[in-house]
C-alpha cells in the first residue's frame, strides 16, 4: 500500500514535467489594466507570441468602454536583453466600442534571462502603470519564466 501512495505522486510529477508545449498563437502576458476618466474607460490587454526566427512579439490592445474617451493613452516598451527595431512607444485614443493595437517585434540579444517592462498611462502624463515579464532565452527556444523561475537571475 505505501508503494502505491509514493508512486501516484511520482507519476503526477513526471506527467507534468513532460506535458506538451502550449499551442501556438498569442498568449496573455499579464492581467488587464484599466484607465478611467469620468464615464469613459480603456482596457489594456498585453499579449506575447513566439514567432519563427527567434522573434518575440509583444502586443498591446486598447478597447474603449463606457461613454466618450479617456483621451490618448501611451504604451512604452523597455526591453532588457532584447533588441527592439523601431519605436519603443505608441500612443492611441479609442472611444467607447473602438479598439486599437500595436505590436513590437523583439529579438534576443543573448542567451540567458531577458526582461520586458511595459509602462502605460495617459499620454502627456506619467506612465504610472507597469508590467514586467521575464523570458529564458536559449539557443533553441524563448520561454516565459514562471514567477520565481528567473527572479534571482540578472539579464
Amino acid at each position: 500500500m505505501p508503494a502505491r501512495l509514493v508512486a501516484l505522486p511520482l507519476l503526477l510529477v513526471l506527467g507534468c514535467a513532460h506535458s506538451p508545449a502550449p499551442p501556438p498563437g498569442p498568449r496573455t502576458l499579464a492581467g488587464r489594466a484599466q484607465i478611467q476618466r469620468a464615464e469613459a474607460t480603456v482596457d489594456l490587454t498585453l499579449r506575447y507570441e513566439l514567432r519563427e526566427g527567434r522573434t518575440l512579439e509583444i502586443s498591446a490592445e486598447l478597447h474603449g468602454g463606457g461613454s466618450g474617451s479617456v483621451g490618448a493613452v501611451a504604451v512604452e516598451l523597455r526591453p532588457d536583453g532584447f533588441e527592439l527595431a523601431g519605436p519603443a512607444s505608441w500612443t492611441a485614443e479609442v472611444a467607447a466600442g473602438e479598439t486599437a493595437s500595436n505590436t513590437w517585434p523583439l529579438r534576443p540579444a543573448q542567451e540567458g534571462i531577458a526582461r520586458v517592462e511595459v509602462r502605460h498611462g495617459l499620454a502627456g502624463g506619467e506612465l504610472d502603470g507597469s508590467t514586467t515579464a521575464a523570458f529564458r532565452v536559449s539557443a533553441d527556444a524563448i520561454r516565459l519564466c514562471a514567477t520565481a523561475d528567473c527572479a534571482a537571475e540578472a539579464p
